[in-house]
């Protein structure tokens, strides 16, 4: 055999398991690029439109709803746990859709119960307002969502000041009258501190949660955010029902 033949013969036997090596590599990372493929077709059909997959596990049934406003029975089997903002404007068009024909539907029939959720993030405004709100909770709970929807009802636009002290009495003695009104706004004042790191542990568990803005619910096992038609609330409520 000559060099020339031995250095071939050489070659030949070192690309042939070069060769095999790399047709392993492709085919197994063609395995693994289906196998993720199809592992995420899989969350996205059980998961409607407008809805997120989680990035980590999420359970309303494990959301923190010790002194925290909610609507509903408070043994219902569906929790949904709702993160707003009083000056959000999407927020706004929820509570003018959505809110109501949850309650309705579901919330009245005892099926769900909505935990409310602080995450005052857009300003001055929100804070305060978020302080107010839990003041009226700790005041005159039957009364909260009425004071909470009608103050979306008077939500000016985003950090304009329109949450002035006058309007925000005006909103909370319509509801809760001129007496108790009172109770709830000076309150409001002497537990500021306390309501503002209750707050700060909504927004906390929110993110810890995956939740960074809002509207956001978490509904059984799915985050749903932003403004969406009933229709993916309702999906929502659906599977957390199996």
């Amino acid at each position: 055999m000559t060099i020339r033949m031995k250095l071939e013969f050489k070659l030949n036997t070192l690309i042939l398991p070069v060769a095999v090596l790399v047709a392993a590599i492709l085919i197994s990372g063609s395995l693994l690029w289906s196998s993720n493929r199809a592992s995420a077709a899989a969350i996205a059909a059980n998961t409607p439109p407008g809805a997120q997959a989680p990035s980590i596990p999420v359970d309303s049934n494990k959301v923190v709803t010790d002194n925290e406003p909610y609507v509903g029975d408070q043994n219902a089997p569906i929790t949904i746990a709702y993160w707003f903002d009083y000056q959000c404007p999407f927020c706004h068009q929820d509570e003018e859709t959505v809110i109501p024909t949850l309650i309705q539907q579901y919330v009245d029939t005892g099926k769900v119960k909505i935990v409310f959720k602080d995450f005052q993030f857009l300003g001055a405004d929100s804070t305060t307002l978020g302080e107010v709100a839990r003041a009226v909770w700790e005041v005159s709970p039957n009364q909260f969502y009425a004071w909470h929807k009608a103050m979306f009802d008077a939500q000016g636009t985003e950090n304009t000041g329109w949450a002035t002290p006058e309007k925000i009495k005006s909103v909370t003695t319509n509801i809760l009258g001129a007496a108790t009104a009172d109770k709830v706004l000076a309150l409001s004042v002497s537990k500021a501190a306390t309501y503002q790191q209750e707050m700060q542990a909504d927004q906390t568990e929110a993110e810890n949660f995956g939740v960074n803005g809002t509207p956001s619910m978490i509904i059984g096992k799915q985050i749903i955010v932003g403004a969406q038609p009933i229709a993916q609330f309702e999906a929502a409520i659906a599977a957390a029902s199996k």
